[in-house]
């Protein structure tokens, strides 16, 4: 049966729905997005991404899910000066990594990881997960800015990403 031409309201309903839901989603996801970029525009890039923290000081505790290809949630909100104590659970079925870091120096982290991909890498701010492992790190933020974390694995990293706004104090 067709749209318009049944004479139940419901399939009418249902036919106008099925020709706008994309729409409306595009909508909906260019509101969001627009509106968390805007409260943003006046936090610089970090040059600093802050250093390993100890459990003394965490001042509250994030989980952080790995899937396939992608981080949950891939936006945090910290305050200056705060340490976090980053609760992180691959779920996926690969291993994946979490590497906090500016922009460059992510970036850097996939080339080199594209390169020697069965060489392990031990570095602040970066932990290495096995299917179904979960690890902390804590992290003391302590400047304010915007800075990067990702999954630097060959193929991962243009997906697995995500954002730490650091606000100011």
């Amino acid at each position: 049966m067709k749209c318009g031409l049944s004479g139940s309201r419901w399939l009418n309903y249902q036919c106008v729905m099925d020709k706008h839901l994309p729409i409306i989603t595009l909508v909906i996801l260019f509101l969001y997005s627009y509106g968390t970029h805007a409260q943003t525009d006046d936090m610089p890039a970090a040059e600093s991404i802050g250093r390993p923290g100890e459990i003394s000081q965490v001042s509250r505790n994030i989980k952080l899910t790995l899937l396939e290809y992608m981080f949950l949630p891939n936006e945090i909100w910290v305050t200056q000066g705060e340490t976090i104590n980053f609760v992180v659970k691959n779920t996926g079925n690969r291993d994946h990594e979490l590497l906090i870091g500016t922009h460059e120096d992510l970036k850097k982290a996939a080339k080199i990881r594209r390169k020697h991909p069965d060489k392990l890498e031990t570095e602040p701010g970066l932990i290495q997960l096995a299917p179904g492992e979960q690890k902390q790190l804590i992290w003391h933020f302590d400047k304010e800015g915007i800075i990067e974390f990702a999954c630097p694995l060959p193929g991962h990293f243009k997906g697995m990403r995500g954002t730490i706004y650091v606000e100011r104090k």
